[in-house]
């Protein structure tokens, strides 16, 4: 759903300047509704939202209750024209193109933000119908209307250029972002379309210091950077410098390549940190099959820098035992940012973790509240502070104005509580499939071998029936 905070929340959508507010109050009926799990109630509501023309996030809205992505995109499609039509009607027919009121500027100008919103939903409901081509496309219009990119579509269009085999403007865009990163170019040097009118990428590599600035940059761009280079020059230095740098701000995705973990199934929902597991979890729906082709993960699992980055201590002071494989200590059930060895280690090191692991879950708790629009816990300590763009420049605002009252907190501690037992039972049966079809595979086996020595085959099919009964 499109979620609006800060100034353009309290001046109403896209500035208060193009939407009824008749508009506005269906919309808000169906994105409750929809919250609610009650998609097809909230159908008329967005039939009546969709009366002004100018009303684009209803698009976005209607978009994602249809019954299949490829009649999603194209509601998408017809909020888009409904969207270049609204704003030319208000800036006039050069709107969208070069040199025009808009283009290059629309991070400055509210009333542009709907319409970037569904241009960011096509993006992902063309990935979703492995339209590649369309996903990437769309990321560089959106990139020459706005090159500050601030629908952080930077982390997927690596990718998506990638899936469609175009890896010199991979490795070149990530090399813009990288330089900005550490100081070789600088915002106000930033080329045309923010790096997406692409030029032949440098082969050089950047200096150790340089190297180790990257390794606190964001991780999507180093790993775009790495597959890339690697695909136009193999294994050679300059694409275990962006490996290199990629595991060491991210560690969490290269431990699930080299696992060969299950593909994630859809993107997170949760609030993150910088180069956090959530971070990881929505790079890896993205990209992962590209990192488990055969010859890609020969290279990663050969890679020493990979497999170094990927094995952890123990956090307690003074245990010094370190994981012999990938993945081999659990986390920390409650902040999920430190691991240990045995359950001893995480008792013993309680007393000095408890205040790190209670702030990081209150700082996930704020940033879920505010990711949802929601009002923050009533019981939090951590001062909160937000700012946003509007036409007057940067405008402070409180994200969260209302705390929750203690009841409020309770009853979300239990939808948690119950969203956890309910993930947990879903685990269960799913291992209890895995385990069935292990059976199903064996007892195949038993048979063909049966077979094969010549065995009596109905006495042993029999007892698997019997075994299978039991």
């Amino acid at each position: 759903m499109a979620r609006r905070f800060g100034p353009e929340e309290s001046r109403g959508l896209a500035g208060g300047s193009l939407v009824s507010a008749e508009s506005l109050r269906y919309q808000k009926m169906a994105d409750n509704l929809c919250a609610q799990g009650k998609p097809n109630e909230a159908v008329p509501f967005m039939l009546k939202a969709m009366e002004d023309k100018n009303n684009v996030d209803i698009f976005v809205t209607f978009a994602f209750v249809q019954q299949n992505y490829r009649k999603a995109l194209e509601v998408l499609e017809d909020g888009k024209l409904i969207g270049e039509s609204s704003l030319e009607s208000k800036y006039g027919p050069d709107a969208f193109k070069d040199g025009g009121p808009l283009v290059g500027q629309f991070n400055e100008v509210m009333d542009t933000r709907p319409y970037m919103r569904l241009l960011q939903a096509m993006v992902r409901v063309a990935v979703e119908c492995k339209n590649h081509r369309k996903a990437a496309e769309t990321i560089i219009e959106m990139f020459r209307l706005n090159p500050m990119d601030p629908m952080q579509q930077h982390k997927w269009l690596p990718t998506l250029l990638c899936r469609i085999k175009r890896y010199p403007d991979t490795l070149y865009f990530c090399q813009v972002f990288l330089d900005i990163f550490v100081s070789r170019l600088s915002l106000s040097q930033l080329p045309p379309g923010g790096g997406t009118q692409f030029l032949p990428p440098r082969h050089e590599l950047y200096t150790p210091q340089e190297q180790e600035k990257m390794a606190s940059y964001e991780s999507t761009i180093s790993y775009g950077a790495a597959l890339a280079a690697f695909r136009l020059s193999g294994d050679c230095e300059e694409s275990r410098m962006y490996l290199r740098a990629a595991v060491k701000a991210n560690p969490t995705v290269m431990l699930k390549i080299l696992r060969r973990s299950e593909r994630p199934r859809t993107l997170n929902a949760s609030a993150r940190s910088y180069n956090s597991p959530e971070d990881a979890h929505d790079y890896l729906w993205l990209s992962q099959d590209l990192w488990l082709e055969e010859d890609v993960w020969n290279w990663v699992h050969a890679n020493s820098d990979a497999q170094q980055a990927v094995r952890k201590d123990c956090s307690r002071p003074g245990c010094r035992r370190g994981e012999q494989s990938p993945g081999e200590f659990k986390q920390c059930g409650g902040c999920h940012t430190i691991l240990y060895c045995s359950p001893q280690c995480q008792k013993d090191d309680w007393k000095r973790h408890k205040p790190d692991c209670v702030f990081e879950q209150e700082a996930k708790a704020i940033r879920r509240a505010i990711s949802k629009g929601q009002p923050i816990p009533a019981s939090g300590s951590i001062p909160v502070f937000a700012a946003d763009f509007s036409e007057e420049g940067v405008r402070g605002y409180d994200p969260a104005p209302i705390k929750m009252t203690p009841e409020q907190e309770r009853e979300e501690a239990e939808r948690r509580r119950k969203r956890k037992e309910k993930k947990k039972q879903m685990n269960k049966k799913k291992e209890e499939r895995k385990k069935a079809k292990k059976r199903e595979e064996k007892q195949k086996i038993d048979i063909e071998a049966a077979r094969n020595d010549g065995s009596d085959l109905e006495d042993m099919q029999e007892q698997i029936a019997d075994a299978s009964l039991e």
